[in-house]
Order: structure tokens, then C-alpha cells, then sequence
């Protein structure tokens, strides 16, 4: 089956849209599109709803007159960073619907595009051609609007260069496009941004397919020379909203195969009094947040049509945030490992809403929250860190421990079954993890009965929810959440920590009428 995708919007201020995926081959991963003559525009807009001139926008100098509206900005400590780094020598693809190349706070910045669609030359610029081909052009204006030309805003990263890419567009929406474009120009590309993902407010499992998680293994793997590619991916907007609706079901981000798959960057959103807005959703795999705007106050950003809003939010807002920040140590720090700018991001990131209940400080004194990750990112201290930061490696210096576990036990109707795994120094070497996966193969009864945890009993205890249980729904219709036939969930929660100690992982049956049988599970930690 074709896995769904879509853009993720801005609650409450846009609609989503949803783009279905069909697999159409293997993507490449060359070089630069581009051409600017008219011809080529011309043709590529032919019976769109948007037309263009091919005329490039004038270009100014002084100050930027919507700056003083970017309040995300200040909240992610971005004025302290640019005494360092404005993204000079990085570069950030925006993977989206379509970007406004022509737009007059983008154009300068404009380093390489491709067109996806239909029909039409790859290497005509991805202008949005239907009407609602808006929300990629927002999102680059959030990562890397130029500054210092007297036009609109600023990006956080102001002078990186932008690749833009529109994998996601009507009619080129495929696989195929979306692995090519996360590889387009790899050795060059310094992030991929991706403010897509699984369809929200269904609580359904969406497994992203053998090709997404290959291209994303072989990014890190090859991309930058061999550094890794850094991949920014929302971690949805599935909190339902504050909706009393009965048609809502609270999602988790680790049901999107996109947003959890290892080495991607799960990115929250805060609103400005950095406090989760309605719609967002927890994940065990969630890293860090930006801003991302809530039901009073949103985002200025870039917009169609030479125009700007403030009006923009969701993690669709909060993710080219990240990005940018991530651009900026790359800019100072240019041989950062994509291992390397996770935990810098982790690690200098600033605690929010701390009286909340549900922040855990674990075995390495790292705070960690499911909403938050480890805080909202902090470019200012992010930036000074990697000035001096010592190396992680990258693929070839990570280290891997898994143990598989046979159960092959029914979980009781309302009733709970657990399994533990007592790992050593001898069976893992690891003194400080990075990631864990929980692989989980489960058949029969209702998938969305169950509640799955990855507890530490050792001192300090500790317990990582992986999902929860509930009820889907679709199209108004109670339907099954998805298939936990060797789902994959991952978890930032135990970063630094020692995999020495005691991991039992505890499933819980808490909705009647079903039983499930646990055949299954492994616990696979990476790190150093």
C-alpha cells in the first residue's frame, strides 16, 4: 500500500493538505536544476494558477522593516548567533510543494532548484503552479529569507544559500521524487528540510516505505563527504487542537515512519510563551523544538506572490527553525557529523514549561520531556559549542547492540505483559547512547488497545512511553490504528546514558474486547 503524506500546516490559521505517495522507481541525486528563460517559466506554469515574469526581483539594501515582528527570533536565541554565523557556506533544501524562487526576500539566495512535476522540465523552477501551492515558499522564508536588504524579514539563517525542491507538488508527489530530492546534491547540501509527514489527528500508524528509510540510511552514510546529511522532520501537529470532536484522535509522532525513522530530527514548536500549542503532539523520538506559534500569535515569514504573513505556524514553522539553527553550526563548525549536531542541539537546548509533569531528568542529568524533547533550541549556545566541540564521528565510529527477544505470549484483555533484557558491559560496550529502537511485532486483536513502554528499573527508574492506547478513526469511521507487525519506535529519552542495567519493555491491553498476541521484540542502542 502507498503510504500518505502532507504538508503540514499551520493550525488554526491553514488548511492541510494531503498528497498521496505512489512508488514509481528509484530517485538519482544529481546536480543543480536551473534556467531562467522565459521559455522554460513560460511552459512550466502553462495552465497553473499562478503566472510569473521572468524578471528577477530588484535588490536593496538596509534594514529588514518586518524584522522587529519575527519575535521567534529572539525566543531561539538567534541575534546572539549571527555575531558568529549567518549560514555563510551551507546550504538548505526545502522539500515542499513549491517554492517561490522569484520572491523578492529569496531570490538572492537562491542557489538550485528542480521541478517534480508532470510534464514539466526538472529544470524549471518550481513556481507554485496550483492555488494552494503557498506553504513552501513560507517555510524558506523561515529558514533562510536573506537579511539586510530592506525587504520583509530575515530567515535564521540569512545567508545560506536554498535549494529548492518540489517533490510534494500535485502531480509529482511520488517516492521516487521525494528519495531524489533528499539526496539531490548531497556532497554540497548541508540540511534537508521537511515540514511533510503522516497524515495528523487519525492516530494511525504510517510506515514510510523500504525506499525512504534506505535514502535516509545512505544520507547519513554518504552525504557531505561521508559527515552525513542532517534531515529535519516535523513532529506533527496531531494534538487534535484542544478539538472535543469525536472524529479527533490524539496522535503520537512515533506512529509517522518519517518523523521516527533513525538519524531524521524530530522538531516541536512552541508558541511565545513557550508552552506546547493544542496541536501538539508527544513522541519518545521528538529531539528539540522551535517555534512554531499558537492560537494568538503567529509566525512572520515569507508568502506568494512577492508577499509576507504573519500568520504562518505548526511544526510546519518550527522545523525550518531547526534547520536554520543547524546551518549556522555548520557554518562555523563545517566538519560537524550529523551525529555531532543532533547532540549539540540536544544538549545546549533550553528547558521550557518546567513545572510540567511529564519532564524526566535521566541517567546523564539530561532533561527530556515528550512535548519538548530537550527544550527549544538555542542558537546562541548551540553556535559557541561547536566552536569547540571534540568529534563524535560518523558512521563508521558508531556503535550497535541489539538483542532480540522471542515471547510469544497472548497480553490478557485489560491485563499487561512485560520482558526484560539485562545488558552488560560485555554485551554492550556503550557508554553513551544516542538512540534506541524498539523493535515491536505484535499480531491479532486491536493495535490501538495497546499502551507500550521501554522502562529502566536501575536507579534512577525511568519510563519512555512508545505509544498509547486508543481509538482511530477515519473519515468519521472507527478503523484499525495500523499493523505492529515489526514496527520500528524510537527514542531519544536515554541520551548519554550507559546501556549497562536492566530494559523491560511492558505492554498493556487497556481497551476491552481484544486480545493481541506478542510474538517478538527488539531493543537495538546505538551511540559511542
Amino acid at each position: 500500500m502507498s503510504p500518505a503524506i502532507r504538508v503540514l500546516g499551520d493550525p488554526p490559521f491553514m488548511a492541510l493538505v494531503a498528497f498521496v505517495l505512489t512508488i514509481a522507481g528509484c530517485g538519482g541525486g544529481g546536480g543543480d536544476g536551473g534556467s531562467d528563460s522565459s521559455a522554460s517559466i513560460a511552459d512550466a506554469q502553462k495552465d497553473c494558477y499562478f503566472q510569473y515574469d521572468e524578471s528577477p526581483p530588484a535588490e536593496g539594501s538596509g534594514a529588514d522593516p518586518l524584522l522587529g515582528s519575527e519575535w521567534h527570533l529572539a525566543a531561539l536565541g538567534v541575534p546572539a548567533a549571527w555575531s558568529s554565523a549567518k549560514g555563510e557556506g551551507t546550504r538548505i533544501a526545502i522539500v515542499d510543494d513549491a517554492v517561490e524562487t522569484l520572491h523578492e526576500d529569496l531570490y538572492p539566495n537562491v542557489a538550485a532548484y528542480r521541478n517534480y512535476r508532470s510534464g514539466i522540465s526538472a529544470d524549471a523552477r518550481p513556481l507554485p503552479c496550483a492555488q494552494d501551492d503557498t506553504h513552501g515558499t513560507s517555510v524558506a522564508g523561515i529558514a533562510a529569507a536573506r537579511d539586510g536588504n530592506a525587504l520583509g524579514v530575515a530567515g535564521v539563517a540569512p545567508r545560506a544559500s536554498l535549494a529548492a525542491y518540489n517533490a510534494l507538488a500535485e502531480g509529482a508527489g511520488t517516492e521516487a521524487a521525494v528519495s531524489d530530492a533528499l539526496r539531490r546534491d548531497e556532497a554540497i547540501t548541508t540540511v534537508y528540510n521537511n515540514s511533510w509527514g503522516a497524515p495528523d489527528e487519525q492516530g494511525l500508524l504510517r510506515d514510510p516505505g523500504s525506499l525512504f528509510r534506505s535514502t535516509i540510511r545512505d544520507g547519513l552514510q554518504y552525504g557531505r563527504s561521508g559527515k552525513g546529511s542532517i534531515y529535519v522532520f516535523p513532529a506533527g501537529n496531531g494534538g487534535c487542537g484542544g478539538s472535543a470532536s469525536s472524529d479527533c484522535v490524539r496522535d503520537d509522532s512515533n506512529y509517522d515512519g518519517y518523523a521516527n525513522t533513525a538519524g531524521v530530527i524530530a522538531a516541536c514548536g512552541v508558541d511565545e510563551n513557550d508552552r506546547k500549542p493544542p496541536y501538539a503532539e508527544p513522541g519518545a523520538n521528538v529531539l528539540v523544538c522551535g517555534a512554531s506559534g499558537g492560537s494568538s500569535r503567529g509566525i512572520t515569514t515569507t508568502v506568494v506572490r512577492n508577499g509576507y504573513t504573519s500568520s504562518f505556524g505548526g511544526t510546519s514553522a518550527s522545523t525550518p527553525m531547526v534547520s536554520g539553527v543547524a546551518a549556522l553550526l555548520l557554518e562555523v563548525a563545517p566538519a560537524l557529523t550529523w551525529r555531532d549536531v543532533r547532540l549539540i542541539l540536544a544538549t545546549t537546548a533550553r528547558p521550557v514549561d518546567t513545572g510540567a509533569s511529564d519532564w524526566q531528568t535521566n541517567r546523564a542529568g539530561l532533561r527530556v520531556n515528550p512535548y519538548y524533547g530537550f527544550g527549544v533550541v538555542d542558537a546562541g549556545r548551540a553556535v559557541a559549542t561547536a566552536k569547540t566541540w571534540p568529534s563524535v564521528g560518523a558512521n563508521d565510529s558508531l556503535r550497535k547492540c541489539s538483542f532480540p527477544r522471542a515471547v510469544a505470549a497472548p497480553i490478557p484483555d485489560l491485563g499487561a505483559v512485560s520482558d526484560t533484557v539485562a545488558v552488560n558491559s560485555a554485551a554492550c560496550p556503550i557508554t553513551s547512547i544516542e538512540l534506541v529502537e524498539v523493535e515491536f511485532d505484535a499480531e491479532g486483536g486491536y493495535s490501538g488497545d495497546l499502551q507500550i513502554e521501554l522502562q529502566r528499573s536501575d536507579a534512577p527508574p525511568s519510563s519512555t512511553t512508545l505509544a498509547r492506547s486508543r481509538v482511530c478513526r477515519y473519515n468519521g469511521t472507527t478503523t484499525p490504528c495500523g499493523d505492529y507487525r515489526h514496527w520500528v519506535f524510537t527514542s531519544v529519552a536515554n541520551l548519554n546514558e550507559s546501556a549497562v542495567g536492566s530494559w523491560t519493555l511492558k505492554v498493556s491491553d487497556l481497551l476491552a474486547q481484544d486480545t493481541t498476541t506478542w510474538n517478538t521484540w527488539k531493543l537495538t542502542i546505538w551511540g559511542r
